[in-house]
């Protein structure tokens, strides 16, 4: 028997996401600027990679993550910074940050990494986090040019009320609020990937300015580690939604709500995820997302056990497609 009046199971709920995820990226299409080449390089600029991976010298995923992002970063003069111990992770004395306070579980070590490296001495215009289990896949697809794809056009995409005579004032108010959100120019400074169940955070770009900054102290800060939370399985992603969404959606009146925009911070850009990271066959089927195809840019196998013989023969898999795709593409630049 049901245990609500309605006959609602998981699998509508996330038949649901999926087409509102669909439809909200039709709307956010208008911001994307897809011209730009996939090599696209931007002159001076600095951008590092950051991953945590503190298995077993001897785990697959482990060796094979390493190779990848070395190779990807390599290719592109990239800066990778890979953290195989949890020790390796520094204090920041000034967000508050410390791995071992015995509180924040390891899902949460990337954002204390992260916010290191933004205070690193090379300091660093992006930084992309990658999840130990992410795998690049296109070594032509450069960091560069997703940021421009989703940076360079700062006008937020909206659709203004429909104009009708008994909407009154709150027609009017809905509209103003559409024109100052459209003209907005706030810079863009967090790049991520929703799925149908929501935010992703195994990959994602953040540009080192202070929203950024004070971002990750939020995250890591946040209040709903408390109770119940505190032992959520997921609780680096259920934050990072909560620290995004929660404010700015609590404080939504009735003139935005008559507006058909986003309700992201307006630093905050969703990038496709063929652009940022598709998944592995069996999450992708599951959670009614999309499968990675060839020439997506980054291949996630999140709910794939490290430990489990199936999942190290897909990370083996990823780590050959790419070397492969490596090879060919050394080979064409020889033959010019």
């Amino acid at each position: 028997s049901e245990c609500t009046p309605w006959p609602l199971q998981g699998w509508d709920m996330l038949l649901a996401g999926r087409n509102l995820a669909y439809k909200v990226r039709q709307l956010d299409a208008e911001a994307v600027d897809g011209r730009a080449p996939r090599g696209l390089r931007f002159q001076g600029a600095r951008l590092a990679v950051v991953t945590v991976c503190a298995y077993a010298e001897d785990e697959p995923v482990r060796v094979l993550s390493i190779q990848n992002h070395e190779l990807y970063t390599q290719l592109h003069g990239y800066d990778l910074h890979m953290f195989t111990s949890q020790d390796q992770i520094l204090p920041h004395a000034e967000g508050r940050m410390d791995v071992h306070d015995g509180k924040h579980k390891a899902f949460f070590w990337k954002v204390n990494a992260v916010r290191n490296i933004l205070d690193h001495p090379a300091v660093y215009d992006w930084v992309l986090w990658a999840d130990c289990d992410a795998f690049f896949m296109d070594p032509e697809r450069t960091l560069d040019s997703i940021i421009h794809m989703y940076t360079s056009n700062v006008s937020v995409p909206t659709v203004p009320p429909r104009t009708s005579a008994a909407a009154g004032v709150a027609e009017d108010a809905g509209s103003r609020a559409a024109t100052a959100l459209a003209q907005d120019t706030t810079p863009v400074s967090l790049l991520v990937a929703v799925d149908s169940t929501g935010i992703n955070n195994g990959v994602w770009m953040l540009r080192n300015d202070d929203w950024s900054k004070q971002f990750l102290d939020r995250w890591w800060h946040s209040d709903i580690l408390q109770g119940a939370g505190e032992n959520h399985n997921c609780s680096d992603q259920s934050t990072m939604q909560h620290q995004l969404l929660q404010n700015r959606a609590m404080s939504l009146d009735a003139a935005w709500d008559s507006v058909e925009g986003p309700i992201w911070p307006l630093e905050v850009r969703v990038v496709a995820q063929e652009h940022l990271q598709s998944f592995h066959q069996a999450t992708a089927i599951t959670v009614a997302s999309r499968e990675w195809e060839d020439g997506d840019f980054i291949r996630h196998h999140p709910g794939c056990h490290y430990y489990r013989e199936p999942c190290q023969q897909l990370f083996m898999q990823a780590a050959s497609i790419f070397e492969d795709k490596v090879g060919a593409l050394l080979q064409r630049q020889t033959l010019g």
